[in-house]
């Protein structure tokens, strides 16, 4: 079941791609740093890619309060 909680933490994990996506494209982190903050992002993707995996595609309504 999906609740307004699952949509916050998406946005969270959105925001911090977005925090590291800046970071790394300033160049100004040293490569020790990169590879972290890309460890990191590779981590959010995936749960990212888990938490709004489709499946076979149905459509279902959600239950709002």
């Amino acid at each position: 079941k999906f609740d307004m909680s699952d949509s916050d933490d998406i946005q969270s994990k959105i925001d911090r791609l977005e925090t590291i996506a800046e970071r790394l494209e300033n160049g100004e982190v040293d490569l020790a740093t990169a590879k972290d903050l890309r460890e990191e992002a590779d981590d959010h993707l995936r749960e990212l890619r888990d938490e709004l995996d489709v499946g076979d595609g149905d459509i279902v309504e959600l239950e709002t309060e």
